[in-house]
């Protein structure tokens, strides 16, 4: 495989470019019609010995969204093309998305990750790099967009009242329960204004669903869009005691769908899956 590297320099502006840097003359922004950059977050050494290779992703389009199912528009190398990889992707950027586990003999291969969407082909390349190396501070402090305290935070947890493999007739509600519980930290506080705009991420337990995976789209009530949390003064809304909440999902056509519940505490969170089959 032809090695994508860059030296530091050029990564470094890269990550200018992804979080607003880029000099204002470029600074254009579109509704939809833009590709989609994937990005290689860092990674993670797990207590066994193996790494996660964390990934995000920057959908170039304020508004559209994008659908690339997993195939040659969509894929990892080497290795299986799918590696839990969404095929939904909400505009703007999304950080710290998935993992893709590796062994502990990984060494300095690369396993890249290749998003073609409105003719252009994007490529994100995961290896070992030391200086990329993450941790649960490093996750914390770039979704909240400034300076994480170094504190005990525990992730918040996500249990799914029903199956993880559900089955729905288009155009009938799937009723979702999750009961989500955090300890507490963060303290809760609004989203506030930030240089470049929507970096700086509300704190505080809430829980939301998102589409990961599926041929149509899904509208889920209630909702919460996802960067919604850093709009300027949005606050996280009242929980019930039990931290149960009951959320409707609707999709737009027949499939199979993979939708995802997040416990997010504004710093970290926990994700489950739900598998859905909507049949005609």
């Amino acid at each position: 495989m032809t090695s994508r590297r860059c030296p530091v320099r050029n990564v470094v502006a890269l990550a200018a470019l992804l979080l607003g840097g880029a000099p204002a003359a470029s600074a254009q922004t579109y509704h939809s019609g833009q590709n989609l950059q994937p990005v290689f977050e860092g990674w993670e050494q797990n207590g066994d010995g193996s790494f996660n290779f964390v990934f995000g992703y920057l959908n170039r389009n304020y508004e559209e969204h994008l659908n690339v199912p997993v195939g040659p528009d969509n894929y990892f190398e080497p290795g299986a093309a799918d590696q839990g990889q969404p095929t939904f992707f909400y505009p703007r950027r999304q950080r710290v998305i998935f993992r893709v586990r590796v062994p502990a003999d990984w060494g300095d291969k690369e396993l890249v990750w290749t998003v073609t969407a409105h003719g252009r082909t994007d490529r994100a390349v995961g290896w070992l790099v030391p200086e990329q190396i993450i941790d649960e501070q490093v996750v914390a402090m770039n979704r909240s967009g400034g300076g994480a305290p170094d504190i005990v935070n525990a992730a918040p947890s996500i249990v799914l009242v029903e199956s993880t493999a559900r089955s729905v007739k288009l155009g009938e509600p799937l009723i979702l329960t999750a009961i989500i519980r955090d300890d507490g930290i963060p303290e809760m506080r609004p989203a506030r204004q930030s240089r470049p705009p929507g970096r700086r991420n509300a704190l505080g337990l809430r829980l939301a669903w998102i589409q990961y995976r599926g041929p149509g789209t899904v509208d889920f009530d209630p909702w919460s869009a996802p960067m919604e949390d850093h709009t300027p003064g949005w606050t996280p809304p009242p929980l019930p005691a039990d931290g149960r909440i009951v959320t409707t999902a609707r999709f737009s056509q027949p499939g199979t769908y993979v939708i995802r519940g997040l416990a997010d505490d504004g710093y970290l969170y926990s994700a489950a899956d739900v598998t859905v089959t909507v049949t005609p």
